[in-house]
């Protein structure tokens, strides 16, 4: 924790403070983990074409056991990259 001068060692949660709106949704995207079909459907390609192409394509993946899987503000932020 930082203290700041003048606080005397008193900590307030933002959302707690008066007048704080709670925050909605997560900061900079979703980090949900994305399949192949839901990054297919995200691209308007195959399933199939997805798992041939994400290393081609530079797409960062991760192995999760023996599935790929994306992450969701990964793929759109190599969507905004890649936009034509």
């Amino acid at each position: 924790m930082i203290i700041q001068p003048g606080d005397n060692g008193k900590k307030e949660a933002s959302a707690h403070r008066k007048g704080a709106r709670p925050r909605k949704g997560t900061l900079g995207g979703s980090n949900r983990m994305l399949s192949a079909r839901e990054v297919a459907a995200i691209l308007s390609v195959p399933e199939r074409t997805v798992r041939e192409k994400w290393r081609d394509w530079e797409l960062p993946a991760y192995r999760i056991g023996k599935h790929l899987r994306w992450k969701e503000r990964e793929v759109h932020a190599w969507i905004d990259r890649h936009a034509a």
